[in-house]
């Protein structure tokens, strides 16, 4: 799980909505340039089922952020929203995914 202070409050996640967007095969993503790094992970009740589900998700994504945003740089908003391929996908390809997300944006 990321700090606080690393997280995306709700104010700053309806921002988003005029951000940018990326899709990949496991994670999609929306982003905003800002002040300072920081993240969200949504999982949606129409891809996840079961509580369970969306926080395995949510845990899965965090997990990489937690090793990602410290090789980026550049400052933005950014929310991960993770597809249902995301529960069963290898972590080093769900890590990799994630990176090279974050590198076409940042």
């Amino acid at each position: 799980m990321l700090k606080k202070g690393d997280r995306l409050a709700s104010g700053e996640i309806e921002c988003l909505a005029q951000g940018k967007s990326v899709f990949g095969t496991l994670v999609s993503l929306r982003y905003i340039p800002a002040k300072r790094l920081k993240f969200a992970v949504s999982a949606s009740k129409k891809v996840f089922k079961t509580a369970v589900e969306r926080n395995r998700a949510r845990r899965r994504v965090y997990g990489v952020l937690d090793m990602e945003r410290l090789r980026s740089a550049e400052p933005a908003f950014v929310m991960f929203m993770p597809k249902k391929e995301a529960l069963t996908a290898p972590a080093e390809r769900l890590s990799a995914e994630v990176h090279s997300l974050l590198s076409r944006v940042l």
